[in-house]
């Protein structure tokens, strides 16, 4: 647990973060006066942001040291959150690109931070410390299902857990090993951009199908209960807290599958929870029906990450960071950019519509597992 703690922190800060963001987000764009076309339109603030990081996330990294980045980048966010619920219109979508633009160099930090552990001590961190992202995803979806059944209006929601958030920095900043996560690589005669290359983009491909899961549940799943299921806000938040806890028990087993079962079994295996689960979200009509199927994506989209991350640390050529941000990149514009998008396809067909359409990317992924290793790593 002392190597595990650090990271921990980082992944469960992050998710708290953004699982509040996320949960409130009818509230948010209600009171900004915005449709789901509209709210869409401003998700595409989140791929945008993800760009524009594209040049500092892998260098910021190696300058300053995941172990000032990842702090750094977590205040930012803390401040930023309470500003959603205040901004008027289309001008949410500035917050958008600078929420995403913070958290891209985040996502590379916090991985390095997991990654040098792991080199250091020998000791396999990488798919708990992805663990504490569901356990943040748990810990806020009660947060927010307990806070908007009291009546708290999400700007002062959001104020209590950026407060936390910042404590949770301290925390970490007092117990961070700096010489395991310093690791830094040289800075000359390298790109501007960490462009993905060739195999950066078969990793994208194979894990697009999952991503996009992952993020049209963060982005439409409340709205789905809400208005397909018919819950009210608070209802809503608790049945999320599904999602998190599949998640969060397949990610804190995750070390031992990855030992035990090579990475094209865990992609396929993925794939297919994640199709079983969109199949039993649209075929329910009650709150237990769409837990279960919650559940169930939560188990399908877990090692995602941690497989993707695995594969990517490994690659020659070079730097880790520089890798890990040309994967975050693609990544997150997936996970994010297209989500975005369909808002357009809700305001239209319906929410229905949005999560049928994921069964094909799916299925490429499934397709594409060869690309994560035919044997496990021993």
């Amino acid at each position: 647990m002392p190597a595990l703690l650090a990271p921990a922190l980082l992944f469960f800060s992050n998710a708290l973060m953004h699982i509040t963001l996320f949960t409130r987000l009818p509230e948010i764009v209600g009171a900004a006066g915005l449709d789901k076309a509209q709210l869409g339109l401003a998700l595409l603030g989140l791929p945008v942001g993800t760009v524009l990081a594209l040049p500092v996330a892998g260098r910021l990294n190696d300058r300053l040291g995941p172990h000032v980045a990842a702090p750094a980048m977590l205040a930012a966010n803390a401040l930023l959150m309470p500003l959603f619920a205040l901004v008027p219109g289309l001008a949410i979508g500035v917050l958008f690109a600078l929420y995403s633009f913070i958290r891209t160099v985040l996502e590379v930090a916090q991985n390095m931070v997991a990654i040098g552990i792991e080199r250091r001590t020998g000791t396999s961190v990488l798919s708990r410390s992805h663990g504490f992202w569901s356990v943040g995803l748990f810990a806020g979806s009660l947060a927010a299902g307990g806070l908007a059944g009291l009546g708290a209006a999400p700007f002062w929601h959001q104020v209590i857990i950026s407060l936390a958030t910042l404590i949770f920095i301290a925390v970490f900043v007092a117990i961070a090993p700096h010489d395991a996560m310093a690791r830094r690589e040289p800075l000359a005669k390298r790109p501007r951009f960490a462009m993905p290359n060739r195999a950066i983009l078969l990793i994208f491909a194979m894990t697009v199908g999952i991503g996009l899961t992952e993020g049209t549940i963060y982005d439409w799943s409340i709205f789905y209960m809400q208005e397909v299921i018919g819950t009210d806000a608070a209802t809503a938040g608790f049945i999320f807290a599904a999602f998190t806890i599949g998640m969060g028990i397949t990610r804190m087993v995750g070390d031992s599958l990855r030992m035990r079962y090579s990475g094209a079994t865990l992609v396929r295996g993925s794939a297919v929870l994640c199709a079983l689960g969109i199949g039993v979200l649209l075929t329910g009509s009650g709150p237990l029906q769409a837990g279960v199927a919650l559940a169930m994506l939560g188990a399908g989209v877990a090692l995602n990450a941690p497989i993707g991350v695995a594969v990517v640390a490994k690659l020659p050529g070079r730097s880790t960071a520089e890798n890990m941000a040309a994967l975050s990149m693609v990544a997150l514009i997936a996970t994010f950019g297209v989500p975005a998008l369909f808002g357009f396809v809700a305001e239209s067909f319906g929410l229905r519509t949005v999560f049928a359409g994921l069964v094909p990317f799916l299925v490429i992924g499934f397709l594409l597992a060869p690309v994560a290793g035919r044997r496990a790593d021993r």
